[in-house]
């Protein structure tokens, strides 16, 4: 689609939302840097923007899409300039221009831990200063990441598993931990991933602990690698000036509502993990489950691995301070 044409199908599409809603005081036009159909974009849509368009309240949500909008790398942008109000986005998506934001898949306190101890209101600093934006919600924070594997890995002498040998596809998310196992990193794109099983390019993934499920994914591995590493971190940004702009009455209930999604795409989170390791396992998907010492130490290679590459990235006292609000090495 033509830069042109995709500018006027979003305007037609805010307008037209916005003529059936003109009792509402605020209409926010919002994207999902996800396809809206992804299965945690529809945890937003779901536990987010239906609840607040069905609160007749003080803010409407017109969703105008996912990245058809604005580009996964240049949505950030986008909402800085105040051509978008609000968005939801992985953090992942926004490290090249926040590299902060890296660092909260490594969060393991929990949500209700992040509110309470300074940890949100950091990062809500980090976000204004470096976006334009005033930070509403970190959600579905109980998914996690399993790696996927099509043969049963090698493990070593502290019963952990040894990736050698093994070329497995690969993220930035995922790098570290597949190294720091000997593995090789293999970046191809996610719909690539069943051809490369197929044809041997690679022999697992690194997967979120929901998903799996949708793409089928489940019938082409042989091995699920347990416990699960790092957290789902996905945020929701609203533009500064048009927070700033808004009723007390409307921030109230932005704020209410944010904290209302947060729990429950928790709850989302964990009922989606269940269902997609109840069909992995109905598919013949075995668990490789380290557990006690082994566990803790597998763990503390994946994170130490990512708290290793966070350092590089914006430096040992930013690191220390924001592991020491987020991360429990126990």
């Amino acid at each position: 689609m033509k830069p042109w044409m995709s500018s006027f199908a979003v305007t037609a599409a805010f307008a037209a939302f916005t003529a059936g809603t003109a009792s509402a005081q605020e209409v926010l036009r919002a994207q999902t840097a996800l396809p809206t159909q992804h299965t945690l974009s529809q945890s937003f849509i779901e536990h987010f923007v239906n609840p607040l368009n069905g609160a007749e309240g003080e803010v409407e949500v017109a969703l105008l899409g996912g990245p058809e909008v604005n580009p996964q790398d240049r949505a950030v942008q986008a909402l800085e300039r105040g051509l978008l109000d609000l968005l939801w986005i992985p953090a992942a998506f926004m490290t090249g221009t926040i590299p902060e934001a890296q660092s909260m898949m490594l969060q393991n306190v929990g949500i209700d831990a992040l509110r309470e101890n300074g940890g949100f209101d950091r990062y809500a600093e980090i976000f204004s200063e470096k976006a334009n934006a005033h930070f509403l919600a970190w959600s579905e924070t109980s998914g996690g990441y399993y790696l996927y594997l099509t043969e049963e890995p090698a493990l070593d002498e502290n019963g952990i598993v040894d990736l050698s040998g093994l070329s497995i596809r690969s993220t930035g998310a995922y790098r570290p931990i597949i190294e720091a196992l000997n593995g090789t990193p293999v970046a191809i794109p996610s719909g690539d991933v069943p051809q490369g099983l197929d044809r041997g390019v690679i022999d697992g993934f690194g997967w979120p602990t929901v998903g799996l499920e949708s793409i089928g994914l489940q019938d082409a591995v042989s091995y699920r690698v347990e416990p699960s590493f790092y957290h789902l971190a996905n945020v929701v940004l609203i533009n500064k000036e048009k927070w700033d702009g808004l009723s007390d009455e409307a921030r109230a209930q932005l704020s209410e509502a944010a904290l209302a999604y947060e729990q429950a795409s928790i709850e989302e989170m964990n009922r989606m993990r269940a269902a997609d390791v109840a069909a992995a396992d109905a598919s013949g998907v075995e668990a490789l489950l380290m557990e006690g010492e082994a566990g803790q130490r597998y763990l503390s290679i994946a994170f130490e691995a990512m708290w290793d590459n966070v350092r590089g990235n914006i430096g040992e006292e930013m690191t220390e301070e924001l592991r020491g609000f987020i991360y429990d090495p126990n």
